[in-house]
């Protein structure tokens, strides 16, 4: 069994159960309310036997938002991808912890990192990850940590879509369609038509006639 594997077996797993979550693959979703919470390890390219590398990321996905953006009803499992909000453990950590696991990917070089890191990433998860999770009642509370944090994300056109949705469910229309101009204008034709369709559905919304 890899390492990766015994790790997740022996210490992540059962943590994240107790906690309401369900595992598939080295992936968890936990529905809450209008939300559903999402755990993720993804193993990394160049991984090997000896030097196993992954990240743990988080995310929180709107099961509303994703139908009205596809127009596909929500399977009942959502992947880290197509959350509204994502980041990675090391962005939720800002140098707590040891560097071990406070670092864009995690190793683990030997058999003995199964139990060292193990314990400390379930510790993480139970101090820093769930918490922030929790910590999203609604959707202006989402929507006010995703505008404080500083990432890449925010310029991502799929993230736009979805902070313009979030502006929307708060009655921020204006701001909302503003968002989706941009991403319309922008150099990316497939999801400016995803924009152009939502910015459609919302006017229309605001003024079926």
């Amino acid at each position: 069994m890899k390492r990766i594997d015994k790790l997740v077996k022996e210490h992540i797993a059962p943590l994240l159960k107790k906690n309401g979550f369900k595992k598939k693959k080295l992936s968890w979703n936990r529905a809450r309310g209008s939300f559903v919470d999402i755990i993720d390890i993804q193993e990394l390219p160049g991984s090997t036997e000896d030097n196993e590398r992954f990240v743990l990321n988080i995310g929180v996905f709107i099961p509303e938002f994703h139908e009205l953006l596809w127009g596909q009803s929500y399977k009942g499992f959502a992947d880290e991808a197509a959350a509204v909000f994502r980041s990675r453990l090391n962005d939720l950590l800002k140098g707590e912890f040891s560097e071990k696991i406070n670092t864009p990917f995690i190793t683990l070089d030997s058999d003995l990192d199964i139990l060292t890191v193990g314990e400390e990433l379930s510790l993480a998860i139970e101090k820093k990850v769930l918490p922030c999770l929790d910590s999203f009642a609604d959707y202006q509370s989402l929507h006010d940590f995703i505008d404080s944090i500083d990432s890449w994300q925010k310029d991502y056109p799929l993230m736009q879509i979805y902070f313009a949705l979030l502006k929307q469910s708060l009655g921020e229309e204006e701001a909302a369609i503003a968002i989706l101009d941009g991403v319309i204008t922008g150099k990316n034709k497939a999801w400016a038509a995803h924009a152009q369709r939502i910015k459609m559905a919302l006017l229309h919304k605001k003024d079926p006639n």
